[in-house]
């Protein structure tokens, strides 16, 4: 863009953005600003997007949490940073966390991650490395607690 992005320009920039992946509104408004864009360019750009509906920042927020606990078993803690640093508001968090957690049990999800982990040796690992690794993935205390010191359940990993 130039010094003085015009609508148009930063409206250009914001479908290009969408079009290689979803963004939340801060993203969009970070990016924007970047590039030179005015407040109240910006302001304009994020309420077009809005009325067409090419952010639903609920729906990304989901999508993203649920592929974040499927895909590389994390637990609360971890995937509620990855939405807060997306710029995510706090409230749509906690609601996206709530769905979340009564689509997946977080047990069931530790345990994986940990089978995982240690290649289905989690018996022979020490429960300190163990919980460190749990910690590191997001697992609440609780959770780390009680699978840090028992032995792997085999009925997780069927």
């Amino acid at each position: 863009m130039e010094n003085k992005p015009t609508l148009q320009k930063a409206l250009d920039t914001a479908y290009r953005l969408l079009a290689g992946r979803p963004h939340t509104r801060a993203e969009i408004k970070r990016k924007l600003s970047r590039k030179g864009a005015g407040a109240d360019i910006i302001v304009q750009v994020l309420d077009e997007l809005g009325r067409k509906g090419y952010i639903d920042e609920h729906a990304m927020a989901l999508r993203w949490a649920q592929a974040l606990v499927r895909d590389r078993l994390w637990g609360p803690l971890k995937t509620a940073a990855y939405l807060m640093q997306k710029g995510l508001d706090s409230g749509l968090i906690d609601q996206v966390q709530r769905r979340i957690w009564q689509e997946f049990d977080e047990a069931e999800i530790a345990a994986l991650a940990l089978h995982k982990r240690f290649s289905g040796a989690t018996d022979a690992a020490p429960a300190a490395k163990k919980a460190a690794f749990l910690r590191s993935r997001g697992f609440s205390s609780g959770v780390i607690y009680s699978l840090a010191k028992e032995p792997a359940h085999d009925d997780y990993y069927d």
